[in-house]
């Protein structure tokens, strides 16, 4: 009895187990047939996008075979009408070229022209009422009593009989002046009058000084010659190192060394265009610092700047074939260490580029120091090639009929010819006409370029 529930039991336990294994079975198959479907579904697609895909494909290889046949019908067609063009216009590509340039070229110098008058009334309405009040101000509060002073190079004597003294017996006093101060004496030029010949001012003024000592002291013979030169050669030493000591010290530039010091004195016996350099200095520095003021720079420095920009020129004579500027900056590295001061200094005549505000500042005031009325005097010669050359720039475009430098070379009148410039060529050229001024002329202050041109037709009523 116990081992038929035994076997029954065995029996259900098998069913159950034969139940749930097909059901599983069953779940499976639906699952596998599910996967089976979704797979075909993905394949047809595949199929479907493959097609979509080659029809593109050929789709895109038919539009670039007819591109590239449309190439070549523009090209042909390009051709055919470059020939046509050529039989009837008779013109070669070149000449065609040629053509298209010169019509170009008169486009954009109209172009060009309105671009220079916009710029002009851009920049004249923005600055120049600012920089007419500062410059204004600032010339208004460095009004000086500086006039131009002349160097002396004559000394006046009593009599025709000093001469006799001065050149001496078989003429030793004279070669001995001469020989230890290194200036030439000419003695028969005018009446009672001796002239002192010297590139060097201070060689210069020793010989005057020590000339007439002699003279009034009435020995002159090769021993007091020497003797008296030898003490005013001190003298003038102590001068000019007292000079430079009150020249720095006027400018407020107290930490100069002793060598520019002695080179600062020296500025008392040098002169520019008549214009003694140490009012052309001090006046300088007067400008710099209050345009420093105004313009928000460093007043010290302009002030140091302005005082040594000019220092080159007392070394002139002794270093050839460098202007006096230029000199000026290697003076600065040398002694002071400071290449934005050396190119403050240097930069002051415009062919060597500023560096910085202070040396823009530095160009200005001496522009307005030099250009102020009475400060300098000019020689005849160099006014009139001045003037020369500034005409000269002018007539030597295309289109000037005359030229003509007015207001002592202050401003030049340009005649263009009516019937060769256009409104359109006067703007350009009268643009380029000052801008070679500028970059090619040394002259104080500013050159003012006025362009006329006017178109006159007359008819005789008869």
């Amino acid at each position: 009895m116990k081992a038929q529930n035994t076997i029954l039991e065995a029996e259900r336990e098998a069913d159950k187990i034969k139940t749930e294994a097909m059901k599983q079975t069953t779940e499976l198959k639906q699952t596998v047939l599910a996967e089976e479907k979704r797979l075909d579904e993905r394949e047809k697609k595949l199929v479907d996008r493959a097609k979509v895909l080659d029809e593109r494909f050929e789709s895109i290889e038919n539009k670039e075979k007819a591109v590239e046949q449309a190439k070549k019908d523009v090209k042909r067609r390009s051709e055919k009408i470059t020939e046509e063009l050529q039989k009837l216009a008779r013109l070669s590509p070149e000449e065609a070229k040629k053509l298209v340039m010169d019509r170009t070229e008169e486009e954009l110098k109209s172009y060009v022209a309105r671009k220079i008058r916009e710029a002009d009334f851009e920049i004249q309405s923005t600055s120049e009422k600012v920089s007419r009040e500062i410059l204004v101000d600032v010339m208004q509060k460095s009004a000086t009593d500086y006039v131009a002073e002349s160097t002396a190079t004559t000394i006046d004597i009593e009599n025709e009989e000093l001469k006799g003294k001065i050149i001496g017996k078989e003429g030793r006093n004279i070669r001995t002046f001469e020989r230890l101060t290194g200036v030439d004496i000419i003695v028969d030029e005018a009446p009672n009058q001796v002239t002192l010949s010297c590139f060097d001012p201070i060689r210069r003024e020793v010989a005057a000084l020590a000339l007439q000592k002699l003279l009034k002291d009435g020995r002159v013979h090769p021993g007091s010659i020497e003797e008296t030169i030898y003490g005013i050669k001190n003298e003038l030493s102590k001068e000019i190192k007292r000079t430079g000591e009150k020249l720095a010290y006027d400018s407020g530039c107290n930490d100069l060394p002793q060598e520019v010091i002695k080179l600062l004195g020296r500025f008392k016996y040098r002169f520019s265009y008549g214009q003694n350099l140490i009012k052309h200095s001090m006046e300088m520095v007067n400008l710099g610092g209050q345009l420093a003021s105004e313009l928000g720079a460093d007043v010290n420095f302009v002030k140091k700047a302005c005082l040594l920009h000019d220092i080159g020129k007392v070394l002139t004579h002794e270093i050839e074939g460098k202007p006096h500027h230029h000199i000026s900056g290697d003076v600065v590295r040398k002694y002071l260490k400071d290449e934005k001061l050396a190119n403050a200094v240097e930069s002051h005549h415009g062919d060597i580029d500023t560096t910085s505000l202070e040396a823009e500042i530095v160009k200005i005031a001496d522009a307005i120091s030099g250009a102020r009325p009475g400060a300098r005097k000019d020689s005849y010669e160099n006014y009139v090639k001045r003037v020369k050359g500034l005409e000269d720039i002018a007539k030597k475009y295309e289109g000037v009929e005359e030229a003509y430098a007015i207001h002592a070379g202050r401003e030049v009148r340009v005649i263009f010819k009516p019937s060769i410039a256009s409104d359109d060529d006067v703007v350009i050229t009268t643009h380029k006409i000052a801008k070679e001024i500028e970059e090619t002329q040394n002259y104080p202050g500013s050159v003012k370029v006025t362009a006329i041109r006017e178109l006159r037709v007359t008819e005789e009523a008869k």
